[in-house]
């Protein structure tokens, strides 16, 4: 269905996240938006007149248009897997934004229809793409930090009662959880990737300061890594009027700490002075002029190339669904620790 080398994508889900995604698909030379599609007219209509492109209320017509490529997923998460089969199905390649869906079934179900269906499934984790965090990534792997003994990660937001209020957000239907499977799994993801598997955690999700929500707004766990070092993770939606993230990565040759998406510590042995924080090197966005939403495009974008790439090379994504799986398979073993008060292997 692609045409000179460009591939077309549908976006589907028109809400405000999906300005970054049409932002990083029309960044690429060989990727274009060609249409959007969202059940509430209004919503795609504008998106449509925003980006010059076509609309659609209804995704089986959308998979119609021989255009349509690719489709980028951008909806409520306990839905990605429905409207992703649906999508392999009509023989479109998939990527879906985080989470890649709410439960395993859900999630492995999508995998397999790719799969049979001979279609590439992809999804979106961006924090992997900024500029500190593929730092942070690649002396992690290349033994700069030497063994890593530990890894925290610490997300104290704040969502008001009206952010729960739209209908899907809070809810165990369409959120599937809240400050660790919506907010947090940024982190989560983060975690996994430089500090390898999970071995076996225990925790606790509670709500503790909105009434109204189905799901979690604060949450703590303490994980044990199958390479033996030890790990915490804490995400809320309950701090007062909330708090940067920190993510911090000890070894036995290096202390990190980065601060909402800043370093404020790079201390590693015989690379004391490759990052300076105090002269302004924090290692947050890759073009300074573009700030943290470009960097967040920018991220967006090698992502989907690298879906366009797989395409081309007839190969898995780096970040692939059974990739993405794995913050969500960890985040529904904290619930499962919280809800049963027993230590989760997994």
């Amino acid at each position: 269905m692609a045409s000179d080398n460009i591939h077309g994508f549908g976006v589907v889900g028109c809400g405000v996240i999906s300005d970054t995604h049409i932002d990083a698909i029309n960044a690429l030379p060989n990727g274009r938006t060609v249409a959007v599609c969202d059940k509430v007219e209004a919503a795609a209509k504008a998106k449509a007149e925003q980006y010059d492109c076509d609309y659609y209320t209804d995704l089986a017509e959308m998979l119609q248009d021989d255009r349509v490529e690719v489709c980028n997923i951008v909806v409520p998460s306990g839905i990605h897997a429905q409207l992703g089969i649906q999508c392999a199905e009509a023989g479109r390649h998939v990527i879906c934004t985080k989470p890649i869906d709410v439960t395993l079934e859900k999630i492995d179900a999508l995998i397999d229809a790719c799969e049979a269906n001979g279609v590439k499934l992809g999804a979106t984790h961006q924090f992997r793409g900024y500029t500190i965090y593929k730092r942070i990534k690649a002396a992690a792997d290349s033994g700069k930090l030497g063994k890593l003994l530990y890894g925290n990660a610490m997300v104290p937001w704040y969502r008001s009662d009206e952010y729960y209020g739209d209908g899907w957000h809070g809810t165990i239907k369409l959120d599937g959880g809240g400050a660790l499977m919506n907010q947090s799994i940024h982190y989560v993801d983060l975690l996994l990737w430089i500090m390898g598997d999970v071995a076996k955690l225990a925790g606790f999700a509670d709500a503790l300061a909105h009434d109204t929500i189905e799901v979690e707004d604060c949450a703590t766990a303490t994980l044990k890594f199958t390479s033996g070092a030890q790990g915490m993770i804490q995400g809320t939606t309950c701090t007062y009027q909330g708090r940067p993230t920190v993510l911090e990565i000890h070894g036995t040759k290096g202390n990190v700490v980065v601060v909402g998406d800043d370093l404020k510590l790079w201390e590693v042995e015989g690379d004391e002075t490759e990052f300076n924080p105090e002269a302004g090197q924090t290692g947050g966005a890759a073009d300074p002029k573009l700030g943290m939403m470009g960097e967040a495009v920018q991220a967006h974008t090698e992502q989907i190339a690298d879906l366009l790439a797989a395409i081309e090379e007839d190969r898995d994504p780096v970040l692939s669904g059974r990739e993405a799986r794995r913050a969500v398979e960890l985040i529904l073993s904290i619930y499962e620790s919280s809800a049963t008060g027993r230590m989760i292997e997994l």
